[in-house]
C-alpha cells in the first residue's frame, strides 16, 4: 500500500517556455515531512514538453502521461487514477509554487473533515511591468490574473480557483469528475471557462465544505499578451459563456443588463483604465449572451 500522502497535479499543452519555470519551483520547494508525488497530463503537445518532463522525472516524484485529445478537463480525468493520497492540489503549468508551497499544503491532511475542498493563495507574477493605473486599481485582478487574496476561513465553491486549490481524494473515490465540457481546449479558442469552479460548485452541493488556505501559495505568471486589450475582451468572453452554462445547468439563469450606449462608447476611450473595464464588462455580457442563444 502506497504511502504518498499528497499529490500535484496538473495538465498541460504547448508550455516549453513556461512548464521547466514552474518544474524548477517544485525542485526548490521545501520537502514535506511525508512522501509526496506529481502526476502531469501533457495534453498532445507539440513542442518540447516531453523532453522537459523526462529531464524533471530524475530530480522530482514526477509520472507523467499523455492525453492526445485536447481538453484540459479530460486530462485531469484521465490521470485521476495515478493519484495518491488524502489531498490533491490541483494546479497550472503557469503557476510557480512558494518555497513553503508543500509543506504549507500538509497542514490540510488532517483537516476537518467536513471540509473536503480547499482554495489556495494566488499572486500575479508579471513578466512585463504592468501599467501603473493597473497595479492602483487592481482591475479585475480575479477575472484576468486569477488572483486569490482572502482570509483563512470558510468560502464559497466559486471562490476557489485553478491556479491553486485542493481536493479530498475521498471526493474522487466517490465518482466525482471534472466536467470535459468546460475548460481550456485547443478546438475551441472561445471555451467555456470554470472548469475548476464547477466541479467545486457540484461538489459542494452533495455537502462538501470549503476552506480558504492562505498560506499555501502559487506565483501565476502573467505574460506579456496577457495585457492587451484583445486578450482581456477573449477571457471575458470565455467567462461569461462559462457563467451562462454554469447558471443554466442549475437552473437559475438571470441575465446581465445589456450594456448601455455610453458604456459602449468608453470602449474606445482615452483614457486606458476606462477601455480596459469597459471591454471586459461588455465582452462578459456578450459571452454570456451568446451562450443563452445557442440553447434558446
Amino acid at each position: 500500500m502506497s504511502d504518498v500522502q499528497l499529490t500535484i497535479l496538473l495538465a498541460t499543452r504547448n508550455r516549453q517556455h513556461l512548464l521547466a519555470r514552474v518544474l524548477e519551483g517544485y525542485r526548490r520547494a521545501t520537502a514535506p515531512p511525508g512522501r509526496w508525488k506529481m502526476v502531469i497530463v501533457d495534453n498532445a503537445s507539440t513542442d518540447a514538453t516531453p523532453a522537459i518532463l523526462e529531464s524533471f522525472q530524475r530530480i522530482l516524484p514526477l509520472e507523467f502521461m499523455l492525453e492526445p485529445v485536447a481538453g484540459k478537463n479530460r486530462a485531469l480525468n484521465r490521470a485521476l487514477p495515478a493519484v495518491e493520497g488524502r489531498l490533491v492540489v490541483i494546479t497550472d503549468d503557469d503557476a510557480i509554487p512558494s518555497p513553503s508551497f508543500l509543506t504549507a499544503w500538509t497542514k490540510y491532511l488532517d483537516f476537518d473533515s467536513d471540509f473536503g475542498l480547499f482554495g489556495g493563495s494566488v499572486v500575479p507574477l508579471f513578466d512585463v511591468k504592468p501599467p501603473r493605473w493597473l497595479v492602483a486599481s487592481k482591475l479585475n485582478f480575479s477575472m484576468m490574473f486569477a488572483e486569490r487574496d482572502l482570509a483563512e476561513g470558510p468560502i464559497d465553491a466559486g471562490a476557489i480557483y485553478g491556479p491553486n486549490m485542493a481536493v479530498s481524494k475521498t471526493i474522487f473515490d466517490r465518482g466525482i469528475r471534472f466536467d470535459e465540457r468546460i475548460g481550456p481546449n485547443a478546438l475551441d479558442s472561445d471555451y467555456l471557462m470554470g472548469g475548476e469552479t464547477e466541479l467545486c460548485v457540484r461538489a459542494a452541493q452533495s455537502g462538501v465544505k470549503c476552506w480558504f488556505a492562505k498560506e499555501p501559495l502559487v506565483h501565476h505568471i502573467v505574460e506579456a499578451n496577457q495585457l492587451k486589450l484583445k486578450t482581456w475582451a477573449r477571457r471575458a468572453y470565455r467567462t461569461g459563456r462559462g457563467r451562462a452554462h454554469q447558471m443554466r445547468e442549475r437552473g437559475e439563469i438571470v441575465m446581465p443588463p445589456v450594456p448601455s450606449f455610453a458604456e459602449r462608447l468608453s470602449m474606445f476611450s482615452p483614457f486606458a483604465e476606462q477601455r480596459f473595464k469597459s471591454t471586459c464588462a461588455y465582452y462578459l455580457w456578450r459571452g454570456f449572451q451568446d451562450e443563452c442563444t445557442r440553447f434558446k
